[in-house]
């Protein structure tokens, strides 16, 4: 029989981002971005392993939210702490079943709440954070396994050396736990503590926060409220699946009818701060492992426009490529790995939404 420890330590041996149990399949763990077996070809496992498993992470807590979850939905999300040799561990967890198969996909979560610099991400995360105002929406986009809790993680970190901020964060499930900070942080997770996203929202401005993190806009209710909070002097950062920043501000309107849209934009162009998008590519560099390219927007008086008014959204990634108060795209941020020896130009490109603009960027950078 298969204990979810023997999986636990491997992958903390190998640095595994995340593991994969499936009925029928081999274990398998995400190493710096490529998954690898477990336990050689003749390890199979079977359902009763993974129900093992799923009985042994599931918080008493949680088990009855989570299992009316799993069989009205066939999937079911929830957080997994326990310590390994006496370090302290945690996963974040989907049960979901693949042509009626039960499985497991356990992301690792980083005990250490992680900074800007461990993350490689560039100076202008940190600025935005340290906007006087401390009011508006940041909006962390990025495709699943981009990087974008730990991105918010270092966010809150960063906020929450301050005495004088009140953090409310809503979470499905939490992830990063945070412990020893000087701003008073309280950690609000769906099952637990509230029944869905929209009781939570209605409920936040009463708490008095400095600071709310909305783990996931998930629909227009969801940016309503996000809107809302801005509108009313609070910073809420919060995070998308999108691509790239252009999408992102689409993908925003799509949760609208049509005739909403304009409200929408005008909403967004006094209370957008910034919207920050990123992809993880394998670095070259010993000791690196997995390394962010990024792309930022920043929503400064001078290009509100491109948010207010249709006819200019179709020009949002011409401003961020003229790369003004911090603003870059994938590509200069692609371009910015080459050089500094990350990734090749072959793998810059495979990643790029862009490759000729590539090419070109990279031909400009070394001829300077």
């Amino acid at each position: 029989m298969y204990k979810l420890e023997d999986f636990l330590i491997a992958a903390e041996k190998y640095e595994a981002s995340d593991i994969h149990l499936s009925t029928g399949e081999h274990p398998r763990v995400r190493i710096n971005g490529k998954l690898r077996l477990l336990g050689g070809e003749g390890v199979i496992l079977t359902e009763e392993n993974i129900i093992n498993i799923m009985e042994t992470t599931l918080h008493e807590s949680q088990k009855q939210r989570c299992k009316k979850l799993f069989q009205d939905s066939g999937s079911a999300d929830y957080s997994y702490g326990i310590s390994l040799n006496d370090k302290p561990i945690r996963y974040r967890l989907q049960v979901y079943r693949s042509m009626g198969k039960l499985s497991i996909a356990m992301r690792r979560i980083r005990y250490e709440i992680p900074t800007f610099e461990e993350l490689n991400l560039p100076p202008i995360y940190q600025k935005v954070m340290e906007n006087p105002e401390q009011k508006g929406i940041v909006i962390v986009g990025g495709e699943t396994g981009s990087g974008k809790s730990s991105t918010l993680a270092a966010m809150i970190g960063h906020l929450s050396k301050r005495l004088d901020k009140h953090i409310v964060t809503i979470e499905d499930p939490i992830e990063y736990v945070f412990r020893d900070r000087k701003a008073l942080i309280h950690q609000r997770e769906m099952g637990l503590d509230f029944p869905n996203y929209a009781e939570a929202l209605r409920a936040v401005l009463r708490e008095d926060p400095n600071v709310v993190m909305i783990g996931e806009m998930r629909d227009a209710d969801t940016v309503h409220a996000t809107i809302k909070a801005a509108e009313t002097g609070h910073l809420v950062l919060t995070s998308l699946h999108t691509a790239t920043a252009a999408w992102t501000f689409s993908r925003i309107l799509n949760f609208f009818k049509e005739a909403e849209h304009d409200a929408v934009r005008l909403n967004l162009s006094y209370n957008l701060l910034a919207i920050m998008n990123q992809i993880l590519v394998p670095s070259e560099q010993e000791n690196v492992g997995l390394i962010p390219a990024t792309e930022v927007f920043i929503n400064t008086p001078s290009v509100r426009q491109y948010l207010r008014e249709k006819e200019k959204e179709s020009e949002l990634s011409d401003v961020i490529k003229e790369g003004h108060d911090g603003m870059h795209s994938f590509n200069m941020s692609l371009a910015r790995l080459i050089s500094k020896g990350h990734i090749g130009v072959n793998e810059a490109k495979a990643y790029s939404n862009n490759p000729q603009e590539l090419e070109m960027l990279i031909k400009v950078t070394h001829s300077e």
